[in-house]
């Protein structure tokens, strides 16, 4: 159950034993978090050199190779799309 009486209940342990003083508490929080952390670390730059070029070059091939194969299935136009959803409508309300 709560604390007896009235105010604000006691802690049940104690806060020095947690090595916390009342000064040690962080400050509340006024506005928003940032969208983005704090960018404290540069990223590393992209190696360059033959060996990168030719397996990027390798990459591409690759990815152009697998979209024209016969098994990659193409997205079909929003027009037709639309036009077949038009058309399920009105067999709908007949």
């Amino acid at each position: 159950m709560a604390g007896k009486g009235r105010g604000v209940g006691a802690f049940t342990f104690n806060i020095d034993a947690l090595g916390i003083g009342r000064g040690n508490m962080p400050e509340a929080r006024v506005g928003p978090s940032p969208l983005f952390p704090s960018t404290d670390f540069k990223p590393v730059p992209l190696k360059a050199g033959e060996d990168e070029d030719y397996m990027l070059a390798l990459k591409q091939e690759m990815r152009g190779t697998m979209q024209r194969l016969p098994y990659n299935i193409k997205p079909q136009s929003w027009t037709h799309i639309q036009s077949v959803n038009c058309m399920q409508m009105e067999r709908h309300k007949l």
